[in-house]
């Protein structure tokens, strides 16, 4: 298994009601919690890389943050769920190494 960072645009996943979505990870941490939102685009791939974590988001280029990390060279991108109540997919960006 691995671990999870949950974007602020997604927050809602760590809701009681919704952690059935979250169950294969081993840990999970919550942008803003975990990870300084002011700090975010800048950490977000180092983050990820150091805590074997995916990252779940709705930000559809979220990916561009990943290869500011010269260590990852290739990352994986999937439609995780699609949150109906805003409309929108909820990403899965995985680092694959």
């Amino acid at each position: 298994m691995r671990n999870v960072l949950i974007d602020q645009n997604c927050k809602w996943l760590v809701n009681e009601d919704a952690k059935k979505h979250l169950e294969n990870y081993d840990k999970i941490f919550v942008v803003g919690v975990d990870l300084k939102q002011r700090d975010y685009d800048e950490t977000l791939a180092t983050f990820c890389k150091d805590n074997d974590c995916e990252l779940l988001t709705a930000d559809n280029r979220a990916y561009v943050h990943f290869f500011s990390e010269k260590k990852i060279k290739n990352i994986q991108i999937s439609e995780f769920i699609y949150e109906d109540k805003a409309d929108r997919p909820i990403y899965l960006v995985k680092i694959v190494d």
